[in-house]
């Protein structure tokens, strides 16, 4: 999972999915099936989509004023 940036492509830092993933109460039982394992990486159990985490997880980051309003977040399987 990256942050696409005007001045580039960067992971999106694991202490940021850690807070959202691990340590924030956000109500979306299958993100329990998660685990952050680096930068811009995680496991995932098969009921969350790609296209799930992006939405939640870049709603998250804007509300909290971690990305700017010209970054987007890509998430891609593999």
């Amino acid at each position: 999972m990256e942050l696409v940036e005007p001045g580039g492509v960067r992971p999106a830092p694991k202490q940021w999915l850690d807070d959202y993933f691990m340590k924030n109460f956000i109500r979306l039982s299958r993100f329990d099936e998660t685990l952050v394992t680096g930068d811009g990486e995680m496991e995932a159990g098969l009921s969350v989509t790609a296209e799930m985490v992006e939405e939640h997880l870049e709603q998250w980051l804007r509300g909290r004023k971690m990305i700017e309003p010209g970054t987007r977040l890509e998430v891609r399987e593999r």
